[in-house]
C-alpha cells in the first residue's frame, strides 16, 4: 500500500512544486524555496549533478515570469522606453550570473546551496523592518541611475541563485525612491523576467538543461505566475512573505543536514 502511494506523491510532487513556485515568485518572491528541492529529489541532481538542476529550474520557472509580465503590462506600458536601461542592467548582470554558475563545479554549488537558501530566507524575515527603513531613506526623491547600477549587481544573483532576488530588487527600488508597492512589483517582475531570462538563453545554449524535467515544471510555473499576478492584490503580501520565509530555512535546514550530517 505505501509504495504506489509514495510512487504518486513522487510524481506530483514537482509539478505541484513548480505550481506554487509561479505564483510565489509573482506575488512575494522565493518560488525556488519549493522548486529547487523537488527537482534536487529527482533523478537530475543525483545523475547529472547540482548544476544542471539549478541551471533546469532557472529556465524552468522562466515562463512563470513572463505570464507575470502580461499580468503587469498595463502598469509597465506608461514607462515605455524608459525601462530599457533598466532592462539592460537586469540582462548583463544576469548573463554574469548564469556564467558564474556554469563555472562553478557540481560539489562546489552544493556546498554553497544551503548558504545561499539561508541568505535568501534571512532576506526575507529582514524584508519586514527593512522596508520600513528604507522608504524614508531616499528623502522623497528618485535615483534612477543608481536604479539602473545598482540592479547590475542584484542580476548577477538572480542570474546565479534567484531565490530572494524579489527582495533583493524591492530593497533597491526602496532605497532609489521608488515606493508605490503597485510600481514595484511590476518592476520587479520586469526586472526578474530579465535577468533569468538571459541566463536562462546561456543555459540552454550550453546544453546544461535537463527537459524531461523542465517542460513539465515550466508549463505549470507560467499557470502559476499568471495567477499569482492576476490576484496578487487580494493577498495579504506580509503573510505570504512569512509563509516563504518559513519555507526557505526548513529547505536551508534540509540541505545543511544533506551536507554536513547524512553526507559529511
Amino acid at each position: 500500500m505505501g509504495t504506489p502511494l509514495l510512487h504518486f506523491l513522487q510524481i506530483i510532487w514537482l509539478p505541484v512544486a513548480s505550481l506554487f513556485a509561479g505564483i510565489l515568485n509573482s506575488i512575494a518572491g522565493g518560488g525556488s524555496f519549493l522548486s529547487l528541492p523537488a527537482l534536487f529529489a529527482s533523478t537530475t541532481a543525483l545523475v547529472l549533478g547540482a548544476v544542471t538542476a539549478q541551471a533546469t529550474n532557472t529556465v524552468a520557472l522562466w515562463p512563470g515570469q513572463l505570464t507575470s509580465l502580461v499580468a503587469f503590462r498595463k502598469q509597465l506600458h506608461a514607462y515605455g522606453w524608459k525601462l530599457l536601461p533598466l532592462g539592460l542592467a537586469s540582462g548583463f548582470g544576469g548573463e554574469i550570473g548564469g556564467w558564474m554558475l556554469l563555472h562553478t563545479g557540481n560539489r562546489r554549488f552544493r556546498e554553497l546551496l544551503p548558504w545561499l537558501l539561508l541568505f535568501a530566507a534571512t532576506m526575507f524575515v529582514l524584508s519586514f523592518p527593512l522596508g520600513r527603513w528604507l522608504q524614508g531613506l531616499s528623502g522623497g526623491r528618485r535615483y534612477n541611475n543608481w536604479l539602473v547600477f545598482g540592479m547590475v549587481f542584484v542580476s548577477v544573483y538572480v542570474g546565479y541563485f534567484g531565490a530572494g532576488g524579489g527582495f533583493l530588487a524591492m530593497a533597491l527600488f526602496g532605497i532609489c525612491g521608488v515606493h508605490d508597492i503597485h510600481e514595484m512589483n511590476a518592476l520587479k517582475v520586469l526586472t526578474a523576467a530579465v535577468s533569468i531570462g538571459i541566463p536562462a538563453v546561456t543555459f540552454i545554449v550550453a546544453g546544461r538543461v535537463e527537459w524531461r524535467f523542465c517542460l513539465e515544471m515550466a508549463f505549470v510555473a507560467a499557470i502559476g505566475g499568471y495567477l499569482g499576478a492576476h490576484y496578487s492584490r487580494r493577498m495579504n503580501q506580509k503573510m505570504m512573505r512569512w509563509t516563504v520565509a518559513m519555507i526557505g530555512f526548513t529547505t536551508a535546514g534540509y540541505f545543511f543536514m544533506q551536507n554536513y550530517w547524512l553526507h559529511p
